[in-house]
């Protein structure tokens, strides 16, 4: 039987092309998230099983409680909806453009950043004993990808509903400005991951810009591991070298405006 003909119009489009065309480690977050959220809508797992309980932790070993309170966000929502549109929309960028060839370096980003967040929960419920603030940690782990991605492109301006236009680097506290007039509440996770998002862009790009140390090195084992996964390329890995041709027209490099 002959193939097919493919209608080229029909190429790239639809939502599975697009979820498809989401870089591997933000597509799967939000995954995660969506997934979580549905299924806590049709009460279908009960998240308690997966917030920052420290007592649980505690008194029940109940470790893996460390990493799968960044796993729910909120049940089917719009609070969920505009959350996996920030992170789909500058985690998109973050991943496929700034570390568009070190994705261990994005991944390292959010592992640095969920440290923290667990160490300023921790930090919460040592001095005040205010434990539920930092049950669920996604919001964290979302508004520092969109503050690191906010210092990374500063100058753009960004239309808001079609009503005004913001410069960018204030979106993260647009957002978090917006969610305190609409709820009431104040967003300290949201916060903290501002503030986190700043320690990382300040340790990992200004901090060497003036001359300091690089302080936050990606890990060997980590690009190795997305490495084995098809994710990335391995530490140390040269280019093939160009094989020696005809050489009439090479010569030694001379800048321009040089006398």
């Amino acid at each position: 039987m002959p193939p097919r003909p493919v209608n080229a119009n029909e190429i790239g489009h639809g939502p599975l092309n697009w979820y498809e065309g989401l870089p591997p480690i933000t597509r799967a977050y939000g995954t995660v998230l969506f997934v979580t959220g549905l299924l806590q809508t049709f009460k279908m797992i009960r998240v308690f099983w997966l917030a920052l309980l420290w007592s649980r932790i505690y008194s029940h070993f109940e470790v893996w409680r460390l990493v799968t309170n960044f796993f729910f966000c909120d049940k089917m929502s719009l609070r969920l909806v505009f959350r996996l549109i920030w992170l789909f929309t500058y985690g998109k960028t973050l991943e496929s453009q700034t570390y568009q060839f070190e994705p261990a370096d994005y991944l390292y980003m959010l592992l640095f950043g969920a440290v923290c967040i667990l160490a300023a929960a921790g930090l919460s419920e040592w001095l005040f004993a205010a434990s539920m603030l930092f049950v669920f940690n996604a919001d964290g782990l979302i508004f520092m990808t969109l503050y690191v991605w906010s210092r990374n492109y500063p100058d753009q301006p960004l239309s808001i509903y079609n009503l005004f236009t913001i410069q960018s680097f204030y979106l993260p506290f647009f957002y978090v400005a917006l969610e305190f007039l609409f709820t009431g509440a104040f967003p300290w996770v949201g916060l903290v991951g501002i503030a986190v998002g700043h320690l990382y862009y300040y340790l990992y790009d200004m901090y060497p810009a003036i001359g300091g140390p690089q302080l936050l090195v990606t890990p060997t084992f980590l690009k190795n591991l997305l490495a084995d996964w098809g994710l990335g390329r391995r530490p140390n890995t040269r280019v093939a070298p160009v094989p020696a041709g005809f050489q009439a027209f090479h010569g030694r490099g001379r800048r321009l405006g040089a006398s």
